[in-house]
């Protein structure tokens, strides 16, 4: 920090204003930014060692090595075998928003692709995927856990009979075995809505009554998603989570906290009685809700590898009895109207900050109109966030106004701040009061050019989480070789890479939004007016990097931020270059009399009593000297 007895106070507390901000960016993209991701398998449970790919089992699972592997084999069919062509077990779904492939293997969801943009040309498939592997050895989403030693994890590696394909929207799968139970497992796609509507079905085909579940610790089977999503979006504003609902509330387990405990197990976490579960990532989601009550929601597993379930409360069945339990399972966008379509409560999902509601409340205010500007005047997300930008300035005009008046004033008292420097000497002390008498004098506040900055940060923080998340921007195109707004504007792809601070991702192309931004700070510092004496090389050096230095920040973030903050700093030039042609007054301002102070009625009657009585007393003076006899000679 500046310790130097030639600096002024003045100096001081800028550069103490300065490098806040700077620590406050620094502090933001450390703590705030997503956690670096170990590289994503693309496939179930499955670890690689040297080249070669390899299952691992969850501690649930219960294959090969349980008490009653030998009834279970005497049940249920065998562990399917690889087909020559896999298609052949596949069944496919489709409606207007997903494309659904089950494999026979499990009954189990093999692909969800969601249909996005013009011709579906955008379209993203969030299961993870392993060719190498077959759909026997792959952990695949929507899969059945059981909580007993005969059934467990097995009914996933079988084969399943295909019961009923009506239509493109639903079908029916169906696994038995004789003499002990059958399950149904019903798919169907719901119109308008990313949405597929699950039904599983146990009929108890034993002579006695069979317990399904203990406590509600042990539920009596789950429909569970695993292992992660492959949303694409692991490393962009929003960072991975769990998010669960409970009494009207929700919850956010970052999926970078599931770390492995001491014991060597993997994380584990178990929720009573939820609304819904989900994993939300920056631009996707996907949700499971039960249409029962008594759920049990459970996730285990480490960041890379996990699965989420919800659980069926404990029951009992006679011989003969079937028992129905219904989810919803929401596969789509972490946008605000295609939540919405899926069920009320999901729209909650969305979160641009779980920790300080006011925030999220204004971010969301704030993606509020950005729709509203696309969807009303210009259908150009590019444009939008320059109207947005323009609005932002306008509201925080007054704001930004105060401190470029305040820094004006203090530029051109910096003559005078040389003469006291100079008279003062080596007398800090004597310094800073005179400074501060002449403040007083003048009307100037040293914290005015500062203090309405730090106060537009929580504006910035808003929006940088806001545009850096929202689904609305993901392959937005503005204009020319901006094509995508969620993504680094990307004018050319370099023959090299560079590794970055405070990037994930390398500099492996010329982005020009960056440099323009910081171009444009640069301009922007040399048109804005000086607060103080001429700036000391320490302070020179700062603001020659700081925009260097948010260049460097910035320069891998979406095109759609950078394109703010350009836009931003562009409009801030054209107030500093406004200002320039303003004079300011910083005269001593003259003491003004302070006006009588109004007295009281009957201070005043008193007053006047005082006086009338006073001209009686000398009415009778003079009436006394009159009749008394003149002196004799």
């Amino acid at each position: 920090m500046l310790d130097d007895n030639r600096d002024k106070e003045l100096q001081r507390n800028q550069l103490i204003a300065i490098l806040l901000m700077t620590l406050l960016v620094i502090g933001w993209a450390y703590f705030f930014l997503p956690e670096p991701q170990p590289p994503t398998r693309p496939a179930s449970d499955a670890i690689e060692t040297e080249g070669e790919t390899q299952p691992v089992t969850p501690p649930s699972d219960k294959r090969a090595e349980t008490p009653a592997e030998e009834a279970t084999e005497a049940l249920l069919p065998p562990v399917a075998e690889p087909l020559t062509d896999p298609t052949l077990d596949e069944v496919t779904l489709r409606n207007d928003r997903l494309e659904l492939v089950f494999t026979r293997v499990g009954g189990r969801l093999k692909q969800a692709t969601v249909l996005l943009g013009e011709e579906h040309r955008d379209s993203i498939q969030l299961v993870p995927e392993t060719p190498i592997l077959d759909d026997a050895e792959m952990v695949y989403p929507l899969g059945l856990l059981f909580n007993e030693d005969v059934l467990g994890d097995e009914l996933n590696y079988r084969r399943w009979e295909v019961l009923d394909v009506a239509d493109e929207r639903s079908v029916a799968f169906q696994i038995e075995a004789p003499g002990y139970a059958r399950v149904v497992k019903t798919i169907t796609l719901e119109e308008g809505a990313h949405v597929a509507a699950v039904r599983v079905a146990y009929t108890n085909l034993g002579d006695e009554t069979r317990r399904l579940g203990l406590d509600r610790k042990e539920p009596a089977f789950s429909l569970y998603w695993g292992p992660n999503v492959a949303s694409g979006d692991l490393k962009k504003g929003s960072g991975q989570s769990i998010v669960w609902r409970k009494g009207n509330a929700n919850t956010y387990q970052a999926t970078s906290g599931l770390s492995m405990p001491e014991s060597g197990a993997w994380y584990n976490q178990r929720i009573l009685d939820p609304d819904w579960a989900a994993i939300s990532s920056a631009y996707f989601v996907v949700a499971l809700k039960p249409e029962f009550d008594d759920a049990d929601l459970w996730y285990h597993g480490t960041q890379t590898l996990f699965r989420l379930g919800v659980g069926a409360p404990r029951t009992e069945l006679a011989p003969g009895e079937t028992v129905e339990y219904a989810y919803q399972a929401y596969m789509g966008p972490r946008g605000r109207s295609a939540l919405r379509d899926a069920w009320p409560s999901l729209e909650s999902v969305l979160a641009f900050f779980t920790w300080f509601t006011f925030m999220d409340w204004f971010s969301k205010l704030l993606l509020t109109i950005l729709i509203w500007f696309h969807d009303n005047l210009v259908s150009n997300y590019g444009l939008a966030i320059i109207f947005l930008t323009v609005i932002v300035r306008t509201v925080m005009f007054p704001l930004t106004w105060k401190s470029m008046l305040s820094m004006k004033k203090m530029s051109k008292l910096a003559p005078e701040m040389e003469r006291l420097k100079a008279e003062c000497g080596e007398d800090q002390q004597e310094l800073q009061k005179r400074m501060m008498e002449m403040y007083r004098e003048r009307g100037v506040s040293p914290l005015g050019g500062c203090l309405p900055m730090l106060l537009q940060m929580p504006v910035f923080i808003a929006l940088y989480r806001m545009l850096w998340s929202a689904f609305e921007l993901r392959r937005a195109p503005f204009v020319f070789w901006i094509q995508d707004l969620s993504e680094p504007d990307r004018l050319m792809m370099l023959p090299f890479q560079i590794p970055l601070p405070f990037s994930e991702l390398p500099l492996e192309s010329l982005n020009l939004l960056p440099i323009l931004m910081a171009l444009s700070m640069v301009a922007s510092q040399k048109l804005m007016p000086m607060s103080g004496p001429v700036q000391n090389p320490q302070q020179k050096m700062l603001m020659t990097f700081m925009p260097v230095i948010f260049a460097v920040i910035t320069y891998n973030m979406a095109s759609g931020l950078n394109l703010y903050i350009l836009v931003s700093t562009l409009l801030g030039i054209a107030q500093n270059f406004i200002i320039q042609r303003i004079d300011v007054d910083v005269e001593p301002v003259k003491k003004k009399k302070k006006p009588a102070k109004p007295r009281h009625f009957y201070d005043v009657a008193r007053a006047k009593q005082r006086e009338m009585n006073k001209e009686i007393r000398k009415k009778k003076q003079r009436s006394r000297r009159r009749k008394e006899p003149k002196g004799r000679d």
